[in-house]
């Protein structure tokens, strides 16, 4: 700014020293306060995304897109509480687990509180509430895995289809609880079918960006991990090796590979996430008496089963590959409680007796 006119050196510097005094308190807008949040996002991104996983990167980068892209256009020194506490509203309506939501974008606004670019937290004083119940996204999650009755249907359905990865696919999801990422990652050679096992080393993450599925480190630490199958699924799944060995060869693909996939996509590359739902949504819409469960809900399915037949938490977690028990725990809460209450009742039966 400039300011003219003064009679003396002296008064020109008291000018000066008020002005600072005004920009220190906040009274001029700065050219960086008119930036945008799609603007500081570019910013932190840069800094980002190098720092850690490309998986946990194209995490984060989905979570913004999908859930705070249009904010992107609203200027910095419009963050304030109010703006905050309707993001927050908004996400609690359809989301019971918001709040991890919601850690992107405060990823995003305390870059912008470190560089000075935001005066204080929007979020500081925000109220967290309660996830609605009557949510949609809330109540699915509820009842995202089959009873033992529910899950045989399936089965025998996906069994009978005229389509041979539906049976397998499902069958080693339920009977194994792995990740869809983990399924679409295995090869051939992860599979011993001698000491029926299987090895779990790897997961498929998504590059929103350039809009590609790579191979990559598992989730965790815990999540590598081997894992014993059953007869009944190593012997759908050799069908499977002899279906889709034929099927390459006729393309003049080698089908012998080590490195060959296990479920690969129509044109033998990396199945992601995309792949995983469309072989659901066309095997339900092939059998819409069916009650629907997400892909996921098939590893839900099978914790719950295991729980359900006495199996011990600490063994579920290791099959599962959980960081810790805990987190089992919380996941499987209303299997556990059901368990608990059984032992109180076999053990009075058992002094009763």
């Amino acid at each position: 700014t400039t300011r003219r006119g003064f009679s003396s050196a002296r008064e020109a510097k008291q000018a000066l020293t008020q002005l600072k005094a005004e920009f220190d308190a906040g009274k001029f807008k700065t050219k960086a306060q008119d930036m945008t949040l799609g603007e500081l996002f570019k910013k932190w991104w840069a800094v980002y995304e190098p720092s850690v996983k490309a998986a946990t990167s194209g995490h984060r980068y989905r979570t913004y897109s999908n859930h705070f892209k249009k904010y992107d256009d609203l200027k910095l020194s419009k963050l304030n509480t109010l703006w905050a506490q309707d993001v927050v509203n908004e996400l609690a309506k359809e989301f019971k687990s918001y709040k991890t939501l919601l850690s992107v974008l405060k990823l995003v606004t305390n870059y912008g509180i470190r560089l000075e670019l935001i005066e204080k937290d929007p979020f500081a004083l925000v109220v967290y509430p309660k996830p609605l119940e009557n949510s949609t996204k809330v109540h699915n999650t509820k009842n995202n895995f089959y009873s033992k009755d529910e899950l045989k249907l399936f089965l025998d359905r996906a069994k009978a289809s005229p389509n041979p990865v539906f049976y397998p696919f499902f069958r080693l999801l339920a009977y194994s609880g792995i990740r869809s990422g983990e399924i679409s990652a295995l090869n051939w050679s992860d599979i011993d079918f001698n000491e029926h096992t299987i090895s779990i080393t790897k997961t498929v993450s998504r590059d929103s960006r350039n809009n590609l599925n790579f191979i990559a480190e598992p989730k965790t630490e815990k999540s590598t991990r081997t894992i014993f199958i059953d007869d009944e699924t190593l012997k759908a799944l050799k069908a499977w090796k002899t279906t889709q060995a034929k099927f390459l060869l006729a393309r003049g693909v080698n089908a012998l590979s080590d490195s060959q996939l296990m479920f690969p996509t129509h044109d033998n590359r990396i199945a992601g996430t995309t792949v995983a739902n469309s072989r659901i949504n066309t095997f339900y819409n092939q059998n819409p008496d069916l009650r629907r469960i997400s892909i996921h809900g098939f590893r839900h399915t099978h914790a719950t089963l295991l729980l359900e037949a006495g199996l011990n938490i600490k063994d579920v977690q290791e099959r599962l590959g959980h960081k810790n028990v805990q987190i089992t725990l919380n996941i499987y809460s209303h299997v556990t409680q059901q368990k608990k209450q059984e032992t109180v009742e076999k053990f009075a039966n058992y002094l009763e007796s």
